[in-house]
């Protein structure tokens, strides 16, 4: 069993060997017709080839046969023309500027080859070259112009648009722009305040693309300024008051005003403004609010917010007041109290309550009362309620209860 895979893989040994083996050479049959009159015309990636008819009937077709442009010293076969009668060939894909030597032989049914005929030299043209001129606009909004001379050579179909950032030395093809009397692009959607280089390639009808322009670089717009020292009152009734320095952008527009009820919820745009105050108006009492404030230029650039929210509130309610004395005068009930700890209160309101119902008793200036509509032997209730030069009332106290006897 052995010996017989040894055999087999020796057999297939030889059949790769044999497969790899280069194929004899081909026969001269000096009685085939020489070509010696073979004619070039070049392109910068390809040279096309014409030579006159063969009417021999031994002629099945043709081989060309193409030096190495870095040994022109060894011919190759390159291409096997399969008819007689073929006048003309184009071999492509050619380096630029380069010098090759071509011959062609013709060839019969059984692979025999003619003689050889003349050797031609054959150079491709030189690589098309780029635009000669380009312009980057400076400082647009998020965006960079480019501008360009139309290339001369009517065998231009396209310009590629090459983008590089400044800190990287990749490049990146951002758009083919179609037309060669096509001059501008404008590339959009980028950074602010940002520098990006540019270079363009022509490329033309057959696709062949030059070498690299000049490099271009421009900068985008800056953002305007961060709107600084931002102000919200805390202490006025029903709305809060914003305050902030102005901008000092030569192009500025107006102003972005963003609000939030807490710090969790996002900001919402509100209002704008090309003053540097704000009236927010609440109608509530001790309501919070969470701002931050842009200014926003002519081009619609806007600037960076603030990094931490401004926080403002409507007035709150007064301190509610501290009975301090409650009694029982023979005739009457005398009620003292302190304003609260804010000393906001400029007047006060007392609730009294009892079996026989329930009075409010308006407009107290001073800290105590002397209540003598009362009857014997009654218990009152009594609460009171601050009230501040806006007119917000306080919490009500603590209560305090009187027996009239």
């Amino acid at each position: 069993m052995k010996k017989l895979i040894l055999s087999l893989s020796a057999l297939a040994l030889m059949i790769v060997i044999s497969g790899c083996a280069p194929s004899s050479p081909a026969k001269t049959d000096p009685t085939l017709p020489a070509i010696t009159d073979l004619r070039t015309i070049s392109d910068m990636t390809q040279i096309a080839f014409e030579w006159n008819p063969i009417s021999d009937e031994r002629v099945s077709g043709y081989y060309l046969y193409r030096s190495n442009p870095n040994d022109n010293t060894q011919m190759n076969q390159i291409a096997k023309i399969k008819d007689r009668f073929a006048t003309h060939y184009v071999d492509t894909g050619l380096i630029p500027s380069t010098e090759y030597k071509y011959e062609l032989r013709t060839y019969d049914k059984n692979g025999n080859v003619s003689d050889r005929g003349d050797i031609v030299n054959a150079s491709t043209t030189k690589l098309i070259e780029s635009v000669s001129f380009t312009q980057a606009i400076y400082g647009l909004p998020k965006r960079v112009k480019i501008l360009w001379r139309p290339h001369p050579d009517s065998r231009v179909a396209s310009y590629l648009i090459e983008r590089n950032d400044i800190s990287s030395d990749k490049w990146y093809q951002i758009a083919e722009v179609k037309g060669r009397l096509n001059a501008e692009y404008i590339d959009d959607g980028l950074d602010s305040n940002h520098h990006y280089r540019y270079r363009i390639l022509v490329k033309t009808l057959d696709g062949i693309v030059s070498k690299p322009s000049e490099v271009i670089s421009a900068q985008t717009k800056a953002l305007p300024n961060l709107v600084t020292n931002v102000q919200a009152t805390t202490n006025l009734p029903k709305k809060i008051t914003l305050n902030w320095d102005a901008n000092m952008n030569e192009d500025f527009a107006h102003y972005n005003i963003y609000r939030a009820s807490n710090d969790i919820f996002p900001l919402i745009k509100v209002t704008q403004t090309t003053a540097t105050t704000y009236d927010d108006l609440i109608n509530e009492n001790g309501a919070q609010r969470y701002y931050k404030i842009t200014a926003v230029d002519k081009d619609g650039l806007e600037s960076p917010k603030q990094q931490i929210s401004i926080v403002g509130s409507t007035l709150g309610y007064p301190k509610a007041p501290i009975i301090t004395g409650a009694t029982f005068n023979g005739i009457g009930i005398d009620l003292s109290w302190e304003g609260g700890s804010d000393a906001r209160s400029v007047k006060y309101t007392i609730t009294k309550s009892s079996s026989a119902g329930d009075e409010v008793i308006s407009d107290i200036v001073g800290t105590s009362y002397s209540d003598s509509n009362i009857q014997l032997n009654m218990e009152y209730t009594y609460k009171i309620v601050g009230v501040d030069e806006y007119g917000i009332s306080s919490l009500d106290s603590e209560k305090a209860v009187v027996v009239a006897k």
